[in-house]
């Protein structure tokens, strides 16, 4: 059992005791970084050994540079500027590009509105009373007027009968009078030349009808167009060929 002075005594030799550990480490410390005194490095001592684990090649010996390059500030600051204005370029670009195209599709839509709209057809006469249509057939073309009278019929100059002599060339003449129901109500007068009758006949028909749809569209078109007589004709001769009589005709076979 230690009293109470011996306490005391213990605690005082431990702190002195401490204290000389202490500065006992101090000096050696002093003397390792002045390169004196002899012996290994002690724990307390600035200089250490190498740690084995150490990644010494993993580790960058290149400082840093932290110094102000105002020239490479500058060019990187031109270079962003001329990105930025390259990218505004091409925007710019794809925008017209882009108005270009919705304005061509609004043309495009008006014309398809506008193609949508019927044709409207007007009344077309002259300051006689007169109405004009042109028409042909096969190599015929003929010239015609008509206007309000009885039922005359003028071609080149002579009657109706004495140029047409054939009944059918007549009555295929006169069809669109037939057809429109205005037998008699209107004078004709017609200028024809190729062809033969045939063709000038189909040729003052299709003239004729023409000139009824310009003098009433409204009235005279419906009829008209349904039966087909303000369509030209198409049709024409078929050229002769080199080794027959006419366009298909072969001559006779013999046989000896």
């Amino acid at each position: 059992n230690l009293s109470g002075g011996g306490m005391a005594e213990k605690a005082s030799f431990t702190l002195k005791g401490m204290i000389r550990y202490l500065s006992s480490g101090n000096s050696r410390n002093q003397q390792m970084s002045s390169g004196g005194g002899g012996g290994g490095p002690s724990r307390f001592s600035s200089i250490q050994r190498e740690n084995p684990r150490l990644r010494t090649h993993a580790v960058s010996i290149f400082h840093g540079d932290y110094s102000d390059n105002h020239e490479n500030d500058r060019q990187s600051t031109n270079k962003t500027a001329m990105s930025q204005a390259k990218h505004f370029t091409e925007q710019d670009e794809i925008t017209k590009l882009l108005q270009q195209q919705e304005k061509a599709r609004i043309k495009q839509k008006q014309r398809w509105l506008q193609q949508a709209k019927p044709h409207v057809r007007v009344t077309k006469i002259d300051t006689i009373g007169r109405s004009y249509g042109r028409g042909s057939r096969k190599t015929a073309s003929a010239r015609v007027w008509i206007q309000p009278g009885f039922g005359e019929v003028v071609v080149n100059r002579t009657s109706l009968i004495n140029y047409f002599p054939r009944e059918y060339d007549r009555d295929h003449l006169l069809a669109p009078f037939v057809a429109t129901e205005t037998c008699g109500r209107f004078d004709v007068m017609c200028h024809v030349q190729g062809g033969g009758k045939t063709g000038q006949a189909g040729a003052i028909r299709h003239g004729l009808a023409r000139a009824l749809q310009d003098y009433n569209p409204d009235l005279y078109r419906p009829p008209l167009k349904r039966l087909g007589y303000l369509t030209r004709d198409p049709r024409m001769v078929e050229r002769k060929k080199v080794g027959k009589v006419k366009a298909r005709k072969s001559p006779q076979w013999v046989r000896r």
